[in-house]
């Protein structure tokens, strides 16, 4: 017997928190009164009437639970909040509790949370898993909720930002939050306290001993408030130095919550805006451009005559180029730049001024700002080979390439392995290009190729010298080798669609369909609508190729395997060729479906079509619905070519089918008068068969006679003669002439139609049916033998017949010769 083991209670993250709280009480006296939710910085905030006891708790990587004692929640409240990557909905609600659950979109790194005033602040920071580069034109939101704003005390602008940023360059400042070293005072604190040892080591650079040296002095007892802020201040200054010096994401990842903490505790100190941009530039490091940006705007917005602005403002430049919104980094880089060499970072700040003016296309005064930097000092370029590099690329897009040919030599000479090197190169062979020196273009071009083996100018390099070449095998090579060996750069598409060109130029139009079918499969970008192009063009050499040596089925073979990707192109003879293809091959559902694909694309391309196109796509579509057995639909498309497209060239067919189609319907007068339109655009034999038998149905056997008395010798004159039409017609005659009573025409007739019969056919019947003829005319004689003949053949059904003919034959003979 199976034995089931007690269930255990499993206690959910919300059921400890509310636990936490229900022990405290169960009046329900509190309610929320504003909920606040940000992205940058990640921040919910819930304003309460009172402050009650309150349980936040991290559930998984993108969820958390705020637990509520007593309180109330206005659903429409979080309603609104629903706008950040933040949600904060209702998890639960007890008698004594209310549980709210807080979810993210990207995963939660760190959390804090703590009370200012009535309004419960839960901080985040969150893993951000976006590219670098922002979209362009995408706006961060720029609502930071610092202490101050919290608390009402510096209320956060409303409507549109205004380019207000006041920056100033203080003698003896060098505009950084490095400032920080000369507004701490050391006499804040004791003598004994450490804070002169703590200073010397920051100015040294000895950012981790700082650090534990502030934390040790931190220990000390009966610290005073300004000597505890001052100490803290420092060593968070250390820790972000060191931490942005190694890259250590770990260590910044820590340091948000550190300086957070900071800020909770001090909210009034004058430090304040050094720990706010310290926090920007943390956020700014681990790539959280939003938050970053949120940050240094409140500390150039709130905090006017901060003596580390400038700093802050290029930082924020340098940010907002990052994430291509250059045209905004103008102005703020403008201001920076303005306060001359009294900044440390002056050269920096004047390097990035550059850089933006180059991105928002003011190539000139790129390229005259860099000319001054180079000019600075004999080893400007020296340090910083960067200088020579940009120099040359803003005066090839001012149009100087004489300068920029020289600038871009000397940096590729001077600084060979340098990042960029195979670009200048690169680029050098562009301006010969331009100049219209195709030599000497890809003697810059096979130069790259020599020298490197990876990176965009040498990728660049390929390319265009493959544009450049004539040698169709050597530029597939080049092309080929792209492709494989960087598949992932841009331009390997880009070589995927020339190779594709190449292939169809060579006639080998299905390795082409194959290369854009696999650019296509790998994602064709903005080459998209080329690559479709492309692909026409290749499908209609090779269907015109196969259609040229009649291989109907290879052309359907393809099609069908290719057929959705087929499908998505929109040049009607594709279609066309199509269907002409399956009605070679008596396929005419599958014609007539390509072929009303063809008219409805030509439709669409009025200046491919024209009446005469169309016109033949009807004709075609009609023939297969024909063919195909689908007469009334054949009989629309007819009737509606022959009105709409008089003196097309297969009108005559047309209206040949349509009578055909008529006269099955019993509509006889409609399909003779086509049967004569056809006559008179060029038919033949076909027709007077046609309308002798629209005759002979109308009554009229002379006429019927007469028609085919003129359609027999029509069909004998054709090489080779179409025995099955001239046995249908000698049969056909031979039978109208013996209603008429013309029974020697009747013989000849029959006569004919035994020449052409084929093996279906009975000799039997035929020789019967002349022997009538004969005893109908009075040549019994000849009639007899022909009779006796039937009655000796192995054909037991004639044989009867021409029994019974015989005895009646004598029987008449007898009663005759009594009278």
């Amino acid at each position: 017997m199976a034995v089931f083991q007690k269930q255990r209670v499993r206690w959910t993250p919300w059921a400890v928190a509310a636990l936490v709280l229900l022990v405290c009480g169960q009046g329900r006296a509190a309610e929320v009164t504003k909920v606040v939710v940000t992205s940058a910085p990640a921040r919910v905030v819930l304003e309460l009437s009172e402050t009650v006891p309150a349980k936040v708790v991290k559930i998984d990587n993108q969820e958390l639970l705020i637990a509520l004692k007593g309180t109330t929640v206005p659903e429409a409240m979080l309603a609104r909040s629903g706008a950040s990557p933040l949600r904060v909905t209702v998890r639960r609600q007890t008698p004594g509790v209310t549980t709210l659950l807080v979810r993210t979109e990207q995963p939660i790194l760190t959390m804090t949370h703590g009370w200012q005033g009535r309004s419960l602040v839960v901080s985040l920071t969150l893993k951000q898993v976006a590219r670098r580069k922002e979209a362009r034109g995408k706006k961060f939101s720029a609502e930071v909720l610092t202490p101050e704003r919290l608390l009402g005390q510096a209320p956060a602008k409303v409507g549109p930002r205004g380019d207000d940023t006041h920056l100033v360059a203080r003698d003896g400042f060098n505009g950084t939050v490095d400032d920080l070293l000369l507004e701490v005072k050391s006499t804040l604190c004791r003598e004994g306290d450490g804070m002169d040892r703590i200073l010397t080591l920051m100015r040294g650079g000895a950012f981790r001993r700082a650090e534990k040296e502030a934390e040790k002095s931190m220990k000390i007892p009966g610290l005073s408030r300004g000597c505890a802020e001052g100490l803290q201040m420092l060593q968070l200054l250390s820790a972000f130095r060191e931490a942005e010096l190694r890259k250590d994401a770990e260590g910044l990842v820590a340091l948000t919550a550190r300086i957070n903490k900071f800020i909770s505790r001090f909210p009034d100190s004058p430090y304040l805006p050094y720990a706010l941009s310290m926090l920007g530039s943390t956020y700014m490091a681990l790539e959280d451009y939003g938050t970053a940006e949120g940050y240094y705007r409140v500390v150039l917005e709130d905090h006017p005559g901060f003596i580390a602005a400038p700093g802050t403002a290029f930082r924020l430049g340098k940010l907002l180029r990052s994430t291509d919104r250059a045209t905004e980094a103008l102005p703020l880089l403008e201001k920076v730049e303005a306060l001359g060499d009294a900044l440390s970072f002056a050269p920096e700040a004047r390097k990035e001024m550059g850089m933006v003016l180059y991105d928002v296309g003011a190539f000139p005064r790129s390229q005259a700002l860099f000319e001054t930097l180079m000019a600075e000092s004999d080893e400007a370029v020296w340090r910083d080979p960067d200088l020579l590099f940009y120099a040359g690329q803003a005066a090839l897009r001012a149009g100087d390439r004489e300068v920029a040919r020289r600038y871009l030599v000397q940096f590729a000479n001077l600084f060979p392995e340098a990042k960029g090197a195979d670009i200048a190169l690169e680029s050098v062979g562009e301006t010969w290009l331009d100049d219209g020196e195709g030599e000497r273009a890809k003697a810059f071009f096979r130069l790259v190729i020599e020298r490197y083996s990876e990176g965009d100018g040498y990728v660049t390099a390929l390319v265009r010298l493959a544009e450049q070449l004539q040698d169709r095998e050597e530029k597939e090579a080049l092309y080929t080798q792209v492709v494989d060996t960087f598949p992932e750069h841009p331009l390997a598409r880009l070589s995927m669609l020339r190779l594709a060109a190449l292939y169809d130029e060579a006639g080998d139009h299905e390795a082409s369909v194959e290369e854009v079918k696999k650019l296509l499969d790998v994602g064709a970008g903005g080459l998209r609508a080329e690559a479709y192009v492309r692909l026409e063009r290749a499908v209609l050499g090779h269907f015109k190729q196969l259609m040229a040596n009649e291989r109907y089925v290879d052309l359907i073979a393809f099609f069908e395997k290719e057929r959705s990707l087929l499908h998505k192109l929109e040049n009607p003879d594709i279609f066309l060729m199509a269907g002409e293809a399956f009605m070679a091959a008596h396929l005419y559902g599958s014609a007539a479906e390509e072929l009303e694909r063809a008219i409805i694309l030509s439709m669409k391309r009025l200046k491919w079509s024209g009446n005469d196109r169309l016109a033949g796509l009807y004709f075609q579509l009609g023939r297969a619905l024909d063919e195909g057995g689908r007469k009334n639909e054949a009989e629309t498309i007819f009737t509606r070519y022959l009105k709409h497209y008089e003196k097309a060239p297969g009108e005559g067919e047309a209206s040949f089918r349509l009578g055909r189609i008529l006269f099955d319907g019993g509509e006889l007068k409609r399909a003779e008068d086509l049967f004569k339109k056809s006559l008179t655009l060029g038919g033949g034999a076909d027709s007077r068969v046609w309308l002798s038998r629209c005759r002979e149905e109308l009554g009229d056997h002379a006429a019927a006679a007469g028609w085919l008395e003129e359609a027999i010798p029509m069909f004998e004159s054709e090489d080779p003669a179409p025995r099955a039409a001239l046995y249908a017609a000698h049969r056909r005659l031979g039978d109208v002439n013996m209603k008429l009573g013309r029974y020697k025409d009747a013989v000849t007739a029959f006569v004919g139609a035994e020449r052409f019969a084929g093996e279906e056919v009975s000799s039997e019947e035929l020789r019967f049916l002349r022997a009538d003829a004969m005893a109908q005319g009075g040549e019994e004689e000849k009639a007899l033998a022909l009779y006796k003949a039937v009655v000796a053949s192995d054909d037991e059904f004639w044989s009867g017949m021409a029994t019974e003919r015989i005895c009646s034959m004598e029987l008449s003979a007898r009663l005759g010769g009594a009278n």
